[in-house]
């Protein structure tokens, strides 16, 4: 079995202003960790399950600098896109240069993941199972709040009391056949859904065999599969690329293919989606105040957090505040939030 990591590092960067920009997205900054950036750290838990060769990245032609100056790829193995055409083209762009029997794994650039092993062993069961069935695997991530922000995956309730009766077989990764794809719900069905036990986080996360993924876009998503199976220069990607639609491969595939299986993890995962979700994974002290900088001050403050560049910042008399300083600009932003920055740094 030959297994090929295809990283998807594009993104616009526009939830983590002012430290992340559109030519500079946040899987080339140092987010989770303070000596590698998110890409980095995608890349090394690549390389514990395939080679150093066999490892591929999709990007922009903005960012492909970064990919260089971070990451130790040849340039044959750094894909570029000609636009941005959302992620069921990027997979279909990352496999072209892949052999049908190559098995692959989709992999964001930019999630946490606190367990790497148990990653590693979950990632590994999907690939065999992809390998010997013509089958499309996602891992599900048990969700333990509900949350308005994921996509969720739907299994079948006996499916799951099995494995709850079994507690040996509860603890190994085994594919469960998906019954539904489900879009990002209100709060009050997102409850419903961490209350009935038998759904899960979509984590963006892929496994298939090359056969089997342009079997399902012929299938699904034939203009997509006639404009891409077959192009030869980079003119008639360009062309090619110019007659698509932006479609996500959750819509474009995953919630019509009729063989997709989940491997429900519990490894520590976060997509890291904004400053909340940063702050609720960094080490906090007493007062729940955490900074990146030495040079920071808190007096009367109370779950607060500064990302400031080593600038020197006081917080005083306040709590559940943000402050990101990068360069001459400054966010300051209540907890809980941090999605609305998305919407401010479009007027910047």
């Amino acid at each position: 079995m030959n297994v090929k990591a295809l990283i998807l590092a594009g993104g616009s960067g526009t939830r983590f202003w002012p430290k992340s920009t559109e030519e500079k997205p946040k899987q080339f900054l140092n987010i989770t960790s303070d000596d590698k950036t998110m890409i980095q750290e995608t890349f090394s838990r690549a390389l514990k399950i395939t080679s150093h060769e066999n490892i591929y990245v999709v990007t922009n032609e903005k960012q492909a600098h970064h990919i260089f100056e971070q990451l130790d790829l040849t340039k044959s193995n750094v894909i570029m896109e000609p636009a941005a055409k959302n992620t069921a083209a990027a997979i279909a762009l990352g496999i072209l240069k892949m052999n049908e029997d190559d098995v692959v794994i989709v992999l964001p650039s930019d999630h946490y993941i606190k367990d790497v092993n148990k990653y590693v062993k979950i990632l590994e069961t999907a690939a065999e199972f992809a390998n010997k069935n013509e089958a499309i695997v996602t891992l599900g991530i048990k969700p333990t709040r509900a949350e308005t922000g994921y996509g969720y995956i739907e299994v079948n309730k006996d499916a799951i009391a099995g494995l709850t009766r079994n507690l040996d077989s509860f603890k190994k990764p085994i594919p469960l056949k998906v019954e539904r794809f489900h879009e990002k719900p209100n709060l009050e069905t997102a409850y419903s859904y961490v209350e009935s036990g038998n759904f899960f986080w979509n984590s963006g996360m892929f496994i298939f065999k090359v056969s089997t993924m342009w079997k399902a876009f012929k299938k699904h998503m034939p203009t997509l599969h006639k404009a891409l199976k077959n192009v030869k220069s980079r003119e008639e990607l360009e062309k090619a690329y110019s007659t698509l639609d932006s479609v996500s491969i959750d819509y474009g595939v995953m919630e019509k293919f009729e063989n997709v299986f989940v491997i429900p993890g519990d490894f520590g995962w976060n997509d890291v989606g904004s400053w909340d979700a940063v702050y609720e994974l960094v080490e906090k002290d007493e007062n729940g105040n955490y900074s990146s900088s030495e040079k920071t001050i808190f007096r009367n403050a109370k779950n607060c957090a500064v990302f400031a560049d080593g600038k020197e910042v006081a917080i005083a008399h306040v709590d559940d505040i943000i402050v990101v300083v990068h360069d001459d600009k400054i966010l300051v932003i209540k907890r809980g939030t941090t999605q609305d920055v998305k919407k401010i740094s479009e007027k910047f």
